[in-house]
């Protein structure tokens, strides 16, 4: 099977969404072409967070060897206090962080098929196809549009418009985004191993720095190229969120200005906060000049080896939207669901978006108009309720994380040290049960995650390991060689038990136990050795064996 002849979607947004679009839909055939805001794709933030799951559709693209070798396995997060003392940690494992995953992934898009300096003002719709128009009045035709433009996206904002227009939005899309936390993120120049001798470790591992009286927290996260990158965040810093629910609405639904940003990332433009400029930053992280930092020193000195350039202010809204899709027109990644950007849910969540619309549009045999809306609903089936997980947990890391007061205390104190690693992989979003794959591609060639091999490994040493030890306890026992094999069935399972000693079947054995015959020499010594084991049964603790054998008359 293979998609429509001729078919072509337009992708807006040349965020990590878009261009993850445009390479799953080079490798299935289909013509697209990304349309791009920015005059210059300019990656805002420090680092990206990869679920594992993204492992497999990176593998099946040819991306993964690339992208791991530009990478750092992160191990988990450790939560500390202000002052540096150990408060807990979640152990993530196969997480990877890498700063460079945006520039990577635009060296896979062909020139000619992206464009950047275009901003969408419209989308009309026909019978058979789409158009879109740009503020340069440039018009591009397709047989869809994907809204890959973040979370105040030009393209659901259109959209939204034309459904309210028929009174088709659901009330709870003309809602503004949530958001009541934001951060300064940035990450440092080239740093000195000699100071910082964490920088040459092969793993990474998150430090989070919590504010004692107060909602900030900072994170650090060493990065390839004896960079370090850092946040400093909370609810509210320095009541720098004052923008109104009216401001706010006017920005989601497209009556204020228009932020198709893709990257999460919103400055001054967006409406909400004061002016940001770069030199605020010793401002901004005046809470956090007592912290201590992990590496020694001063948190104040890796803030002060960050180029202006290299700061950015994100605001962390969330929201999930109910209406994904209208006539040729589908969303995916922050322009339908946008998720607090922790373990880098947002980023893993789009790419799997668009890894099942690239599978569904493989498998479409037409694109009139009646054929869209079955195949986006699919879409939104699939996708919507695990998305959801992901925001949850999301949402419930940044609270566990930020909140204050005796209660949070206690709360972090069970969570941390009381609660079960593979409780808190899941509470943090790291384990999902689903692993989708491009079908139409080869399938993934490791199916085993970083780490899982070792581990993997360890189980089957000691599995080893106790089969020895059975078999060397069996040994010493010394008995006839039927009960000896009976009480070995009793401890291993029938298929260890026929590999190990070469038997025949059990029904074999069943026989010659109903059949044999026992001399009176060895039944005197069946009844010496009953005693020793009824002895040896209660040292193990073993099941008890079958009755005695009885001599025939």
């Amino acid at each position: 099977m293979a998609p429509p002849e001729g078919m072509r979607i337009i992708i807006v947004g040349g965020g990590l969404a878009g261009l993850m679009m445009g390479i799953m839909l080079d490798q299935a055939g289909i013509d697209y072409h990304i349309l791009e805001q920015a005059s210059r794709l300019r990656p805002l933030g420090t680092s990206i967070s990869l679920h594992p799951v993204i492992r497999d559709l990176m593998d099946q693209l040819g991306l993964l060897e690339e992208m791991e070798a530009m990478s750092k396995p992160m191990r988990g997060i450790t939560i500390l206090s202000a002052k540096g003392r150990r408060m807990g940690r979640i152990d993530t494992r196969t997480n990877k962080r890498r700063p460079d995953l945006h520039e990577f992934l635009r060296s896979k898009i062909s020139p000619e098929r992206l464009t950047t300096g275009k901003r969408v003002i419209d989308i009309t719709e026909t019978q058979s196809d789409v158009t879109v128009t740009c503020m340069d009045e440039t018009t591009y035709v397709g047989h869809l549009v994907i809204g890959a433009d973040g979370a105040y996206s030009a393209v659901r904002q259109i959209m939204y418009k034309k459904l309210q227009e028929r009174g088709l939005l659901p009330e709870v899309d003309k809602k503004p985004l949530h958001f009541d936390k934001q951060c300064v993120v940035g990450m440092t120049a080239p740093l000195d191993p000699a100071r910082y001798p964490v920088l040459l470790d092969e793993q990474c591992e998150v430090k989070v720095l919590l504010g004692k009286d107060q909602h900030t927290s900072m994170w650090f996260l060493p990065l390839q190229g004896n960079r370090i990158a850092w946040c400093v965040g909370g609810p509210d810093p320095h009541q720098l969120l004052r923008s109104t629910d009216d401001t706010a609405s006017q920005t989601s639904q497209g009556s204020g200005s228009h932020n198709s940003d893709s990257r999460g990332s919103h400055h001054s433009s967006s409406g909400h906060g004061r002016d940001w400029y770069p030199e605020t930053i010793v401002e901004i992280c005046e809470d956090v000049r007592n912290f201590k930092c992990p590496y020694g020193g001063s948190v104040m000195d890796l803030i002060e080896a960050t180029p202006k350039g290299m700061v950015s202010k994100v605001l962390l809204e969330e929201k999930m939207y109910r209406t994904w899709y209208h006539g040729r027109i589908v969303l995916v990644g922050d322009s339908c669901h946008k998720i607090v950007p922790f373990f880098g849910q947002g980023a893993s969540q789009a790419i799997l978006d668009c890894a099942c619309l690239t599978n569904l549009f493989y498998e479409l045999r037409s694109t009139d108009t009646e054929s869209l809306p079955p195949l986006f609903q699919e879409y939104v089936d699939t996708r919507m309720e695990t998305s959801k997980i992901a925001s949850d947990s999301s949402r419930e890391f940044a609270d566990l994380i930020y909140d204050q007061g005796f209660k949070a205390d206690i709360a972090r104190k069970i969570v941390l040290r009381y609660t079960p690693s593979w409780l808190l992989r899941m509470i943090t979003g790291t384990v999902l049960t689903e692993r989708p794959f491009l079908k139409f591609l080869r399938p993934p060639t490791r199916k085993i995650y970083p780490n899982e091999d070792k581990q993997q490994q360890q189980q089957q040493e000691q599995q080893q390991l106790r089969q020895l030890k059975q078999q060397q306890s069996l040994q010493s026992l010394q008995l006839p060689s039927l009960q000896r094999l009976k009480l070995q069935s009793s401890m291993l399972s029938l298929q260890d038990l026929k590999q190990q000693q070469s038997m025949r079947s059990l029904h074999e054995w069943k026989q010659q136990r109903q059949m044999s015959m026992l001399s009176l020499e060895e039944w005197k010594q069946y009844q010496q050795q009953q005693h020793s084991m009824q002895q040896m049964r209660q040292q193990l603790s073993m099941p008890q064996l079958d009755r005695p054998l009885h001599r025939q008359p």
